[in-house]
């Protein structure tokens, strides 16, 4: 057995944990800790095929929510925008766009705190859910990293978290399939990598098992403040890594 294989599997295990709890965060996880074990090339196409079957199983978990009216243009944005930013963006340095989108994540999570505590929270308008879509399929596309902007929508409405979720990982579920389409035919997939993914994925459908378990009991209240505190960490870690 490969000797990365029980550290992939550990990091593959947190981070399906974590989106299936609160509907998003595995790519986010892996795309800063599996460069730790493989060669960068070879950790995107690893975190794009482990995300794309994970999610599957995460969206099956929430079927009851799956709402394709309220996931359509959200969707649909994410479709087309994919490819724009992987043959726009995909070669463009990326440190100014992704330091951007964090100091931006991170006056939309300090917003959301303050309107919450003193206001109540404002509600993104309805009509703008495709521009969302399209700006998360644009970043993903292009570095990887967009699944924030669909976050930020979906937490915005009066959803309920089966309804948030499930919603969430269908639109992610639409950029894993136009990206890893568009990668698989760049030939950056390997037999060897898939065999990598084959054995550490077992660990992260128990974490997806634990994971629904803990949203299920999470009160809705509690969730918010967690997704976006999290987007606040995420914002601050791309201002300083990127």
């Amino acid at each position: 057995m490969d000797p990365i294989i029980p550290f992939l599997a550990v990091i593959l295990f947190a981070a399906a944990f974590l989106q299936s709890a609160t509907g998003f965060g595995m790519a986010l996880v892996c795309t800063a800790l599996i460069p730790l074990f493989l060669p960068v090339k070879e950790a995107i196409a690893f975190v794009s095929i482990s995300c794309f079957i994970a999610t599957i199983f995460i969206m099956l978990a929430n079927h009851s929510g799956l709402s394709f009216r309220h996931a359509g243009p959200l969707a649909l944005g994410m479709f087309i925008g994919v490819p724009i930013g992987y043959y726009g963006l995909h070669s463009v340095d990326g440190t100014l766009v992704v330091r951007i989108l964090g100091i931006t994540l991170m006056l939309i999570a300090l917003a959301e705190f303050f309107q919450s505590r003193y206001k109540g929270s404002r509600k993104i308008p309805e009509k703008s859910a495709g521009i969302f879509g399209l700006i998360g399929g644009v970043i993903s596309g292009a570095f990887n990293v967009g699944g924030p902007p669909v976050v930020i929508y979906a937490y915005s409405r009066a959803w309920s978290k089966t309804e948030t979720v499930a919603i969430l990982q269908s639109v992610f579920l639409t950029g894993s399939i136009t990206r890893n389409i568009l990668m698989w035919q760049a030939g950056e997939y390997t037999k060897d990598l898939l065999f990598l993914v084959l054995c550490s994925i077992p660990t992260a459908l128990v974490g997806i098992w634990l994971g629904k378990k803990t949203l299920d009991r999470l009160p809705q209240v509690w969730l918010r403040r967690v997704v976006f505190a999290l987007i606040f960490v995420i914002g601050l870690n791309y201002v300083i890594t990127a």
